[in-house]
């Protein structure tokens, strides 16, 4: 290696440190697919994209105590099926309704702490119901609420929201990476008087997270599954090194 390239190689270092907006680094190796010793850059491409979700999930835990086990089954059955009944006439769609029929049972004869009765069994059963309407979750929840007055219990009760398009929106933004990528490359390597070879000596698996677009406290990768926002920042980052190529242009080819 001559004179002239390591100068270029000390100023290309200088210049990483002051570009702290891009992730990029040189490598002190780089390794070709015959693993072979080159040097090159590690580029990682950026994409994003604020999407909208189009599905809202309303999930909460019916409760139902007392003394008597086969009266209570047929309870909580009872009240299953009226909710499922109110929903369905608000036009949630009947296979967008699911109950976990893992049911959680307690059988307890004192009260903790104490040597008072207290009732005998207690059984949950978590509900979910996905709305494609996501104008009608208000409703929805208000007049589930009011079903206390007649005797349902919710121990819990939460809404969230997700977008179904994600494996399509994470191919979209892998593209866009690959391209933020290689033009990402070629620019930090001009300002060298370098040039990268065009086809990448190796491309990592993108990864997908999502943010929320009100709080952001920070992103939490693979949370694209389920958020309390409706709108949510989609980024994809995706790992890749180029060469530099010895084609007479480069300082390394001359004498």
């Amino acid at each position: 290696m001559n004179t002239v390239f390591r100068k270029k190689m000390i100023a290309f270092t200088l210049l990483l440190c002051a570009l702290t907006a891009n992730t990029m680094n040189i490598n002190a190796r780089g390794y070709d697919d015959n693993d072979k010793c080159s040097s090159g850059l590690h580029i990682t491409g950026r994409a994003e994209k604020t999407v909208k979700s189009d599905r809202a999930v309303l999930q909460l835990t019916l409760s139902v105590s007392g003394d008597c086990y086969k009266e209570m089954i047929q309870k909580i059955d009872h009240q299953i099926e009226e909710l499922k009944t109110i929903w369905i006439g608000m036009d949630v769609k009947p296979n967008m309704i699911h109950v976990d029929n893992r049911k959680r049972i307690r059988i307890s004869d004192l009260e903790y702490g104490s040597d008072k009765k207290q009732n005998k069994f207690s059984i949950q059963y978590t509900i979910v119901v996905t709305m494609d309407n996501l104008d009608m979750v208000p409703a929805v929840q208000n007049t589930t609420n009011t079903l206390v007055e007649k005797g349902f219990v919710f121990s819990e009760q939460s809404v969230s929201y997700l977008y179904s398009g994600v494996a399509e929106l994470q191919k979209e933004l892998t593209k866009e990476a690959l391209k933020d990528a290689e033009k990402t490359a070629t620019e930090n390597a001009r300002v060298l008087g370098l040039s990268i070879e065009k086809t990448p000596n190796s491309v990592q698996q993108s990864t997908l997270s999502c943010c929320s677009t009100y709080d952001n406290p920070k992103p939490y990768e693979n949370g694209w599954n389920s958020s309390t926002e409706i709108e949510n920042k989609f980024s994809v980052l995706v790992d890749m090194n180029y060469s530099f190529k010895n084609d007479g242009k480069n300082p390394s080819s001359e004498q």
